[in-house]
């Protein structure tokens, strides 16, 4: 084995338990290990004496046998030499420069039809003048998105606000347009509708199907953790309301799918929630944490240990419901194991302001939708094109290698988090959002976790 004296364990492994699985995850190579007890004892003893394998045989050799250790010595030697285990590589840099735009986030309406209690869009306006786009504005974003995305061929477009279905007859005009823009262009336009579903009636359900329009479905969990935060302008609860009409749309199959819930300081007990959620038929779901100042709904460092708790309590459900024979995709744990994440995606947190932006009602585009109203980060309108190429630049330079979470054996699966909740926390995009981070590192664990469990389940 290659001496290990020097290697940084805490950057490069992560050794964990959860319930009675010992996992190791190899950092670099994204590999996976599910180790016995003596292999795990050995590790710890590794990392305990700080790659001195002769220490850690010795301490070992107090619960097992050496004969069986040096077995284990060569299955971990073998693993190294395949890259599998402490690998070791430099953090690139990438050319997001060059990358085009290929995602524009449409806010058609700032304004809404409900007043949310933990809104981060100011109920609807983003702290800015309520406004509608027009159809003409919304032409013309869709005409800078295909002057500036290349050779790209697929683009994305998520219909936001506020409620984007306040201007529905301007968005079925708009993907009539978009699907003539696809003939002349060669180009694929795919949609996204995020609603409330106050709206979603059955001649909106039939015209998102007849599109394909993927969906995001607002709805919180149970009717009192739903109407405790989630309410109309006059006050009452949405429960009642959107339930039957979410349940109608899913129940047309359309193109994607995802109820998408919030958890807050109200319901720290979200995995029951989920089993809610569940119970009315929804089997893609995603359920966020809302984070920022302590406003009473964002979640604060005091919060982990029960939020942490949580997630193993919904890890549990998800396993449950598998062994059940039914498989629900939960948001945060589609991690693509087997796979990985793309360069881009490993060393940055999303492509905001380079390949996602976000146009407001009146054409004017920002980074994110997290950043529109705040006039640091304005970069020009979809009339006149970009203008403040500074924030490009610098959302390209804000990449793991120039950050201090570079050394977090978690960074390859977040690549450093949101940019939003890392500037608004400390007014500075490099400094990762802590309480954000936490959170993250216990989904990632419990996805590997109840990946390894599918497996061993001999069922995928």
């Amino acid at each position: 084995m290659k001496s290990l004296k020097n290697y940084d364990f805490s950057a490069h492994i992560h050794l964990y338990s959860w319930d009675d699985l010992n996992i190791l995850l190899d950092v670099n190579s994204g590999a996976i290990h599910l180790l016995d007890g003596l292999s795990n004892l050995l590790f710890k003893n590794i990392i305990e004496h700080k790659g001195y394998i002769d220490r850690a045989v010795a301490e070992t050799e107090k619960s097992f046998s050496y004969d069986d250790i040096s077995d284990a010595l060569e299955e971990l030697s073998r693993l190294q030499k395949h890259g599998a285990l402490f690998s070791e590589t430099e953090i690139p840099k990438v050319d997001l420069l060059s990358m085009k735009v290929k995602a524009i986030c449409l806010n058609v309406a700032h304004a809404c039809n409900m007043k949310c209690e933990y809104c981060f869009a100011a109920q609807g306006d983003f702290g800015m003048k309520p406004a509608l786009m027009t159809l003409e504005t919304a032409k013309q974003a869709m005409d800078f998105l295909l002057e500036n995305s290349g050779q790209i061929k697929n683009l994305e477009v998520d219909f936001f606000g506020g409620e984007p279905l306040l201007v529905a007859d301007m968005l079925k005009d708009l993907v009539i347009f978009c699907r003539e823009r696809e003939k002349e262009t060669g180009k694929r336009f795919n949609f996204t509708l995020t609603t409330n579903a106050v709206l979603l009636e059955d001649n909106i359900i039939d015209w998102v199907i007849e599109n394909d329009i993927s969906v995001i479905l607002s709805l919180d969990g149970r009717k009192s953790t739903n109407d405790c935060c989630r309410i109309l302008n006059n006050g009452e609860g949405t429960y009642d309301l959107i339930v039957p009409r979410i349940q109608k749309m899913v129940a047309r199959h359309p193109i994607s799918y995802f109820t998408r819930g919030t958890f807050t300081q109200k319901n720290i007990d979200f995995s029951k929630d989920l089993e809610h959620l569940i119970e009315l038929g929804f089997d893609c779901i995603s359920l966020e944490p809302a984070v920022g100042p302590d406003n009473g709904y964002s979640i604060q460092e005091q919060d982990l240990p029960r939020v942490l708790d949580e997630y193993e309590r919904l890890t549990e459900v998800l396993l449950e419901n598998y062994i059940q024979g039914k498989e629900i995709e939960f948001f945060h744990y589609n991690l693509n194991l087997q796979r990985g994440a793309c360069l881009a995606k490993r060393v940055t947190g999303c492509g905001a302001g380079i390949e996602y932006l976000v146009v407001t009602p009146e054409g004017d585009i920002y980074p994110c939708h997290q950043f529109v109203g705040d006039l640091a980060f304005y970069m020009g309108d979809i009339f006149h094109g970009i203008k403040n190429h500074q924030i490009r630049q610098d959302f390209a330079n804000n990449q793991l290698q120039d950050k201090e979470c570079k050394e977090c054996w978690a960074r390859y699966f977040c690549g450093g988090g949101c940019h939003a909740n890392t500037y608004y926390q400390s007014m500075d995009l490099k400094k990762p959002h802590q309480v954000s981070c936490e959170m993250h590192k216990k989904r990632i664990e419990g996805a590997i976790y109840l990946d390894l469990r599918k497996q061993m389940a001999g069922k995928m």
